[in-house]
């Protein structure tokens, strides 16, 4: 069977079916958790902060016990060093946020910086071919949101990572309501 042109497996289509109020619960949830990340970013940005340095401090004890499957000595030192590094880095995002946003502030106006320059080079060396005008205007508008991040800094901390989570949050959240819309389609036999 298809749908809007695409063909579906039929277990994606009953899988669809069966969960499209939940993907479209968790999609409205993304939307308006994007929304007030948009609005209060400060806040957003010290949470994202916290978050990742949960997820840190989390990989950071598999990394440990990882370490102990090491075939040398040399190697597990390397690997406890390495699950270290991740552990305290978590640590200080959790308790020192702030700090935290800057860093990570920082580390996303450079990411942005280049990328940006990185896609510009792809589109201009793939002139001519399809879909280099979209990496190029990417590369551009990528370059331009690494600019602005940079040069603000370090006042644009209190509002780049919350902003940039935000607008990640609306899309994810639409995305997740349009497959959703489609999974109600689904379940009601009109697709």
């Amino acid at each position: 069977m298809e749908y809007g042109g695409a063909s579906l497996d039929p277990e994606i289509r009953a899988g669809l079916a069966r969960s499209w109020k939940a993907l479209l619960t968790i999609g409205i949830i993304a939307i308006v958790i994007g929304c007030i990340a948009i609005l209060v970013p400060a806040v957003a940005s010290v949470g994202t902060a916290i978050f990742i340095g949960w997820i840190l401090l989390i990989a950071g004890a598999f990394l440990v016990a990882a370490a102990f499957s090491a075939p040398s000595v040399g190697s597990l030192l390397l690997r406890l060093l390495w699950a270290a590094i991740t552990v305290i880095v978590g640590i200080w995002l959790i308790v020192e946020p702030h700090n935290g946003t800057l860093t990570l502030t920082f580390v996303l106006g450079i990411y942005f910086l280049f990328m940006g320059i990185t896609r510009i080079t792809v589109a201009f060396i793939n002139r001519g071919q399809p879909n280099a005008g979209w990496v190029g205007l990417s590369g551009v508008l990528g370059l331009l949101i690494g600019i602005l991040v940079l040069a603000k800094f370090p006042s644009s901390a209190d509002w780049a990572i919350g902003l940039l989570v935000g607008i990640d949050l609306i899309f994810a959240g639409w995305t997740l309501t349009s497959i959703a819309l489609a999974g109600k389609d689904i379940a009601r036999g009109r697709a």
